[in-house]
């Protein structure tokens, strides 16, 4: 009696599996756990710096995102942030009719810098003094960039690491779904980084502004007009 209620329970529960459709192995498998520690790529560059002197000062306070009435730009620096996220290889394994696992290979992630410049006014003779400082003020610019960048670096590689480590990679319900399973790792992996990125950014600003503000224009102005009163033939006309 305990086995024909036994084989009649096992038939119900078959039956209703059969009639429901639904049920899929694949659902219960992570594909996490088939995917061995993809490859992470970090990459970096600070770009080629270059100096233009072919620009006046009414040229370069239009070029200035600093707009301020009465303010005058005779040297400007500039740089663009480049940052992505690169899916280089893939693989994709199907579980079943219903699951399918999109296994990252080969992860890279860039951060770096593209096209910085530093400008100083071609109305500023490049014997005097006040070129001396504008120039060497950029250069501090760029150099304040470049150091940021070098402190964020390792907090964002390990930030990489960590989220390719926690999500090793998607399941789709098809192998035609592949390269959406791709896109949402993508858009996972700059989701967790995108908030460094902001901080850095942020940072970067704070840092520039420190340099850019009254005080330092005062003292570099006096410094030159020291320069000029202790050598009466270099000031400028």
């Amino acid at each position: 009696m305990l086995k024909k209620s036994l084989f009649f329970a096992a038939g119900i529960w078959l039956s209703a599996v059969s009639s429901a459709g639904a049920w899929s192995y694949g659902e219960f498998i992570s594909c996490n756990a088939l995917n061995p520690m993809p490859k992470v790529t970090f990459k970096t560059s600070y770009g080629q710096l270059v100096h233009d002197f072919n620009l006046t000062t009414s040229e370069l306070t239009s070029k200035s995102s600093d707009k301020e009435k009465g303010f005058f730009v005779d040297g400007l620096a500039t740089v663009k942030t480049s940052s992505s996220v690169r899916l280089l290889k893939y693989t994709v394994r199907k579980l079943d009719a219903n699951a399918t696992c999109v296994l990252p290979a080969e992860v890279e992630f860039y951060l770096g810098y593209k096209e910085p410049e530093i400008f100083v006014s071609k109305d500023i003779d490049k014997d005097s003094c006040r070129f001396s400082v504008v120039i060497r003020h950029e250069q501090v610019h760029q150099r304040i960039n470049k150091l940021v960048l070098e402190y964020f670096l390792p907090l964002l590689s390990d930030e990489f690491l960590r989220a390719v480590q926690d999500v090793k990679a998607v399941k789709v319900s098809s192998p035609e779904q592949a390269e959406e399973g791709a896109k949402e790792l993508m858009r996972y992996y700059r989701a967790r980084l995108d908030p460094i990125i902001e901080t850095y950014e942020k940072v970067r600003q704070n840092e520039q502004e420190k340099l850019d503000n009254l005080t330092n224009y005062q003292m570099e102005w006096e410094l030159c007009k020291k320069y000029e009163k202790e050598h009466p033939a270099a000031k400028e006309e």
